[in-house]
């Protein structure tokens, strides 16, 4: 028996133990519903503006978020557009801007770093409906709309962990993305689905150089594998540069030939929940209401296996995957242990998506490297144009 088989049948024992065998077979499905959701809709006069924290056009977070309202505009005949590079302390002024110029009688919130001022600016523009992206709570205009990216990173920790040859592996964050604490301990928990006493290097960086000092410090301590969850493309690019093995996290579907160390992605896709919201506003239905992406809904995806990675992974994937659609296994379930070796939660106890997305500590695994942002010493600047 060669060693990586050994290594397989060891992490399907695991998912045994964690979750069980059934429904291995299963895969995530998009929705097919999206060609039928826009007949016999009359068109009323609603407008939605989107503000996006970076440029679209990147093929970053921003870009990608920008090309699901798009293709959900074309396909309900909704008048979209948008505003981008907006920064937090800006947020108040886009909104200004769509509401005033642009005509807009919805706003969407495109990064989570936006979701508390959306909350207080909300109440200052009580004719105006908002869908605001990273928050849980619901004031009387505004629906919630949030993601389990982890649901994601959960598998990416274990595929990183089976490809790995030294059991030291990389991630780095953008602490301006959904929940990357949570992102961060689900990766460390596939991660030891395959080994229990791995490592997981965790740093934290937003702009490109600083992603690269992360990345090169991952590197240093050992990491031979990176989990990349940035709102920027440039981290799997310089992973692809530096010829390291990674796992991305956007959506790179039809474009995996241009990676060949990448060893999978997930990524969210939210196009039918855009199309749906815009059916919603056309039917004048629209109300305040909260919504989570995940697996089983189809919003949160995970890509097959890669031709990077060991062909075994797949197995694992189709094993995983299913369980985690369905809901039979859950990400933070059972004991958990913070950094020091404490206990968190209980075996019997079930972490709550509020729990979830404040995590603010480590579980045991992850060693953290601390931050590579660096004071931006030129503040960018916004004349507020809105494209569509």
């Amino acid at each position: 028996m060669t060693s990586k088989w050994l290594k397989r049948a060891a992490v399907l024992l695991a998912l045994c133990m964690t979750i069980g065998l059934a429904g291995c077979n299963r895969e995530v499905e998009e929705s097919s519903s999206e060609s039928s959701m826009t007949s016999g809709i009359e068109e009323t006069p609603h407008k939605v503006g989107y503000i996006f924290h970076d440029s679209v056009d990147k093929n970053g977070f921003s870009g990608q978020m920008s090309l699901q309202r798009f293709k959900a505009s074309n396909r309900s005949g909704m008048e979209t557009c948008y505003i981008d590079n907006v920064s937090i302390t800006d947020f108040e002024k886009a909104v200004k801007a769509l509401v005033s110029d642009g005509g807009c009688t919805e706003i969407v919130s495109g990064n989570a770093i936006f979701a508390n001022m959306l909350d207080s600016v909300s109440n200052k523009y009580m004719n105006i409906n908002f869908i605001n992206f990273g928050s849980l709570s619901s004031p009387a205009n505004v629906s919630s709309y949030t993601e389990a990216p982890y649901q994601g990173a959960f598998v990416a920790g274990m595929v990183a962990a089976f490809n790995s040859d030294v059991q030291k592996i990389g991630i780095v964050a953008d602490t301006d993305m959904l929940c990357p604490t949570a992102v961060i301990n689900a990766s460390a928990r596939g991660m030891q689905l395959v080994f229990s006493d791995a490592t997981l290097y965790s740093a934290t960086a937003t702009h490109d150089s600083e992603i690269e000092n992360a990345i090169d410090e991952l590197i240093k301590q050992g990491s031979d594998v990176i989990i990349c969850y940035t709102e920027s493309p440039h981290s799997i690019e310089y992973c692809e540069q530096k010829g390291i093995k990674y796992i991305g996290s956007l959506d790179y579907k039809g474009e995996e030939d241009k990676y060949p160390n990448m060893l999978m992605y997930f990524c969210s896709r939210r196009d039918s929940y855009f199309l749906a919201q815009f059916k919603q506003m056309q039917l004048d239905t629209w109300m305040p209401d909260g919504y989570m992406g995940t697996m089983s809904n189809g919003i949160i995806a995970v890509s097959e296996a890669l031709s990077a990675a060991d062909p075994e992974s797949q197995k694992l994937i189709d094993t995983l995957v299913p369980k985690l659609v369905s809901g039979d296994a859950l990400v933070f379930d059972g004991e958990i242990k913070d950094t020091t070796g404490n206990i968190k939660y209980m075996q019997a106890e079930t972490m709550t998506d509020a729990q979830i997305m404040s995590m603010d500590w480590y579980v045991l695994g992850v060693e953290s490297l601390g931050s590579f942002r660096e004071v931006q010493t030129e503040l960018p600047t916004n004349n507020f144009e809105i494209k569509s």
